[in-house]
């Protein structure tokens, strides 16, 4: 699953490092994927160097940013509930991945923000405020995309909570924490200058916005049960699916151990949500430590074990 999910966005979902991810006492590694039959993506590391090469079709890109979102996949797991558990910083980060492979030029806002971010707090005093059009610029691009995306798809996340077995409310919001356009985020910056310059960081900005996630009105980071959080985290999941698929197609669909610790209405009901993508037409590739713990929306799915590493005939 690393292998086929790292050509998405050139990095390990797990957030483990590239010389991490080769074989133990390797050199490095080579992936490459091909999508629709069309389409060629590669991506080679050199742990002796740390370098890392990228093709697309057989041709280096002039930017990375040009082969992101060629493969286009979603991991279900139970890590995932970090995504509802941890801080604004994981929700936020799974959000500007997402957008950055399925809209047009966001990267590039949230590149341009980033690297300006960087030089406005490097600069002293008056000279702050040279980077600060940059940053309410590029700001005001990524909080208005990121607003668009969860007014677009928070009745399908909390349609898909429902239908996993919550009872109470569940409410998705994106929290700007300086509403308004670029006018708004050009003043706050210059209104926050001096306690930036002071603490060694921006307090304002797309950087610190939150989207929150609550259930009958209480946020699910504080105050939902394990099983709740889970449930929002698999909704989240289901959701990049389908975001993926309105941009470009149905996306390929990873189940790492997704059913563990669930109890079985649970995992039933994720189960029916599943079907619903198979039948969207996603490819579904899982991961189970045990053949009795394959449920049976992927029963019949071809299989196949793997065993220090290599991979064994497959089999029905």
């Amino acid at each position: 699953m690393e292998a086929m999910l790292y050509p998405e966005v050139f990095r390990s979902f797990r957030g483990a490092t590239d010389r991490e991810l080769a074989r133990f006492g390797g050199d490095g590694f080579h992936v490459e994927a091909v999508v629709g039959g069309a389409r060629r993506v590669a991506a080679g590391y050199d742990a002796r160097t740390k370098q890392k090469k990228i093709t697309l079709d057989g041709s280096v890109p002039g930017r990375m940013a040009d082969a992101i979102g060629v493969v286009q996949g979603v991991i279900l797991s139970p890590t995932d509930v970090v995504l509802v558990a941890g801080g604004p910083r994981e929700r936020r980060r799974f959000l500007d991945v997402l957008l950055a492979i399925t809209v047009p030029g966001y990267i590039d806002a949230l590149t341009r923000y980033r690297r300006a971010l960087v030089q406005r707090m490097r600069a002293a005093g008056p000279a702050m405020g040279a980077f600060e059009a940059v940053l309410a610029d590029a700001g005001a691009r990524i909080v208005a995309e990121r607003c668009r995306w969860a007014e677009a798809w928070r009745d399908e996340w909390a349609a898909h909570c429902t239908a996993i077995g919550e009872t109470g409310e569940p409410r998705l919001e994106y929290l700007p924490r300086t509403p308004g356009g670029a006018d708004a985020l050009a003043g706050a910056f210059a209104a926050s200058r001096e306690r930036d310059r002071a603490l060694g960081r921006s307090a304002v900005g797309p950087h610190r916005d939150e989207v929150r996630l609550s259930l009958g009105g209480r946020p699910l980071r504080a105050f939902g049960s394990a099983g709740q959080q889970r449930t929002a985290a698999m909704a989240l999941r289901l959701v990049e699916a389908q975001t993926l698929e309105a941009a470009g197609g149905p996306a390929l669909l990873c189940l790492d151990d997704a059913f563990a610790e669930l109890d079985a209405d649970r995992s039933r009901k994720l189960g029916e949500l599943i079907a619903r993508r198979i039948s969207a037409g996603s490819q579904i590739v899982a991961a189970m430590p045990k053949a009795g713990d394959i449920p049976d929306v992927i029963a019949s799915l071809p299989r196949w074990t793997i065993e220090s590493g290599r991979v064994g005939e497959s089999r029905i």
